[in-house]
């Protein structure tokens, strides 16, 4: 897929900023149309997601990938997904494990996801977790599965992150079933069906 000229500035831009600030990190930028009428936003890209060079290709994001191809009826080519902080958030183990993003990194990572988002023009944004829903709404609570007002004229629904939702595997059937029935109202809207 060929990306836009917009998506191509601002990974140049980032790019420029992270050699400086995060020397020796591999980037992870978004993919997709844009614009879109449609955009994932995640936490951070994990292990795998760093060494393929794409979001959401690790087991949860696959999972998650999933979900919204049957549910939305999309393939993934036809949604953009990125991430709030653009760089794996690494413990510094032989094997690396993943910790939350400091304030620092997502500070830093925020202008290039709102460029993007303004880039992508989405109607429909859905943040998947607690990390991406509070980069976009600093004041709001989590209340997965349940549109939030945003004033810059996107509808918003948070999701579980499906790496939460596969570690609680005495709750992934209602879990899951959440999340299909939040990316349904998500359909609903996106077909000009819902409010």
């Amino acid at each position: 897929m060929k990306e836009s000229v917009k998506i191509k500035k601002i990974r140049n831009k980032l790019l420029r900023g992270c050699k400086k600030a995060f020397i020796g990190s591999k980037v992870v930028f978004g993919e997709g149309p844009c614009p879109s009428r449609i955009m994932i936003i995640g936490e951070a890209p994990g292990r795998d997601e760093t060494r393929l060079e794409r979001p959401f290709v690790g087991r949860a994001g696959r999972f998650f990938v999933g979900i919204i191809e049957d549910v939305l009826g999309r393939e993934r080519k036809d949604v953009y997904i990125s991430n709030v902080v653009k760089i794996w958030p690494r413990i510094p183990t032989k094997r690396g494990r993943t910790r939350p993003p400091t304030e620092f990194e997502k500070k830093f990572f925020l202008p290039c996801l709102y460029d993007e988002i303004a880039a992508v023009n989405p109607r429909v944004v859905v943040t998947v977790g607690k990390t991406a829903l509070s980069a976009l709404f600093p004041s709001g609570k989590f209340v997965p599965n349940r549109w939030v007002k945003d004033k810059r004229g996107f509808s918003l629904m948070p999701v579980y992150h499906p790496a939460y939702i596969l570690r609680r595997q005495r709750e992934i059937k209602e879990l899951t079933l959440g999340l299909r029935r939040a990316l349904y109202e998500v359909r609903k809207r996106l077909e000009g069906r819902g409010g």
